[in-house]
């Protein structure tokens, strides 16, 4: 007697733990831990819940837009190790990844196969590259369970009929909008954005029936999009309001906040802002991508899933409105100060204008990519070669693992194995040797020390604060260490900058690769690092 077929309740709950599966063994084989920014997101959720860690850390003490972020995860740092709290952050990640992914893609009419290729699709697509710099599938941080909301507004958006007159069925949508902006304000608020702006073009077919017939039309569409945004504003709120202290709450003048976001976009991340910095082959990358995306959507004009598609296409199409507008107000030529209104410009540019399609656009590849095989593809294809689609989704998800393996970065960018490794003996060390409030002088290219060595530093590269007045001092920390002056790599310490960095800084101790102090004997040397202690000085 053969077993009855799963339940659709049971089914959707097996396809988001293989999806979730197959985002989470991606994100562990290609991104080590700590990721490029688990250290960053970590370390201050941390000393959100324990001011006595690393209290004197200039990063650690500055204001926290991600405060809801923070004050969820802080609470595990107590109890569990940064890395242990890393990976299960991943692994909770993928879950919430898993189901937005799963809620996302249901609407086009994919099953459990079909679902889980788009999402090793996905996978191999982001190895490729991207525009602006932006991720969904590496470390843990806030804007990956944030993503994972989004996905599920847009496919709850996309489930619901245009007539759907039942307004609490809107309610859903703009919950799951609400809290991916609680999570993670930036991220959260595009997508707002982008859902809104989908929704609102939908009332374009009735305003043009007023403007040539005098018709009024009908509210539903309005009363529709209220009580979604209205819903999902509610739910943004406790990130919203935080994220907003620290960006407007300043006591800075117009000029100095404006010199603030000035160097935050056109100097510390300028490979996420600015777009005259993107590079050539990120612009080709998606416009390939865009490319695939237009073939798909014309094959597939007569399928059973046309109106989904364009509904679907109405959100990208938002994206790019977004994204052209950032490319308008930014795109420049030579040096900034010479940028016509660069101060609005930088302001508006701090906000990711680009972060959307960075993500919809392989997000709307990989998913259209596998409807037309799927309905145009496939059914010749099978009956031709006899292909079970079971090995080819399973010969999919161990590609993309294995390519992610292979572009695993093992290392920091800069670091040798072997530099590495030393820089993890000379943290360790600190550690266990040195007092818990110490304040080190680290280097430019410090990676993970509050990590590592569990010690403040004075100012790290990374680790620039949001608010304005923590950028310009940001700034100032970093030019009064000359690491903006590469010729003062070519000389020897003196004990008198020992002694300036004791009084400027109060700093504790110096660790350094480049820099020998003459005439000082190091506290700790290993083959690469120099640590030194300043507290004779």
């Amino acid at each position: 007697m053969t077993e009855p077929p799963p339940s659709p309740t049971r089914r959707v709950l097996l396809t988001v733990l293989i999806v979730a599966t197959v985002f989470c063994g991606f994100s562990l084989l290609h991104v080590t831990v700590p990721g490029v920014n688990e250290p960053h997101y970590l370390c201050k959720a941390r000393a959100t819940w324990d001011t006595s860690w690393c209290s004197r850390d200039f990063f650690l003490k500055s204001p926290a837009a991600h405060a809801v972020f923070f004050d969820v995860v802080g609470w595990f740092t107590l109890h569990w190790s940064l890395e242990e709290v890393a990976c299960a952050g991943r692994v909770i990640s993928a879950v919430i990844l898993g189901w937005g992914w799963t809620t996302l893609a249901s609407p086009f009419g994919l099953r459990m196969r079909g679902i889980v290729a788009a999402a090793a699709l996905l996978c191999l697509i982001s190895l490729t590259g991207n525009l602006s710099g932006e991720w969904v599938l590496g470390g843990f941080e806030s804007k990956v369970p944030a993503w994972g909301f989004g996905f599920a507004a847009a496919g709850n958006w996309l489930q619901k009929s245009r007539n759907d007159g039942h307004l609490l069925h809107w309610v859903l949508p703009g919950v799951w909008l609400g809290m991916a902006t609680t999570l993670h304000p930036v991220v959260g608020a595009w997508c707002i954005i982008a859902v809104s702006m989908a929704h609102g073009s939908l009332l374009l077919p009735a305003i043009q029936r007023v403007v040539s017939s005098g018709e009024m039309p009908s509210t539903l569409l309005l009363r529709q999009w209220s009580v979604m945004t209205l819903t999902a504003l509610i739910f943004a709120l406790p990130g919203v309001v935080p994220a907003l202290q620290v960006v407007m709450s300043s006591d800075l003048s117009p000029w100095e906040q404006g010199m603030a976001n000035r160097v935050q976009v056109f100097m510390r991340l300028k490979h996420h802002l600015d777009p005259s910095r993107f590079r050539p082959a990120a612009w080709v990358h998606s416009a390939i991508l865009l490319a695939v995306i237009g073939v798909c959507s014309w094959r597939l004009l007569n399928s059973v899933k046309a109106s989904v598609i364009r509904r679907h296409l109405l959100i990208l199409a938002s994206g790019l409105v977004i994204a052209v507008t950032g490319i308008c107000i930014g795109a420049h030529r030579g040096e900034v100060a010479h940028l016509y209104h660069w101060s609005p410009r930088a302001f508006l540019l701090k906000f990711y204008p680009f972060r959307l399609i960075d993500v919809l656009i392989p997000v709307t590849a990989s998913i259209l990519a596998v409807v037309l095989w799927k309905e145009k593809v496939q059914p010749a294809w099978t009956a031709r070669n006899k292909l079970d689609s079971r090995a080819a989704v399973a010969v999919l998800v161990v590609g993309a693992f294995l390519a992610g393996y292979a572009t695993r970065q093992k290392t920091p960018a800069g670091y040798s194995v072997a530099h590495f490794a030393e820089w993890k003996d000379a943290c360790i060390w600190i550690q266990e040797n040195t007092h818990p409030d110490s304040l080190f002088v680290t280097p430019r290219e410090a990676v993970g020390f509050k990590w590592y060595a569990e010690r403040a530093e004075v100012v790290c590269y990374k680790d620039c604060p949001q608010d304005g007045a923590g950028i310009l001092e940001w700034r100032q920390r970093l030019r009064d260490l000359g690491w903006m002056r590469p010729v003062q790599l070519e000389r020897a310490l003196e004990p008198s900058d020992l002694q300036w960095l004791k009084q400027h800084f109060t700093a504790t101790h110096l660790i350094t690769r480049d820099h020998v102090v003459d005439g000082q004997t190091p506290v700790f040397e290993n083959d690469v690092w120099r640590v030194y202690d300043l507290n004779g000085y």
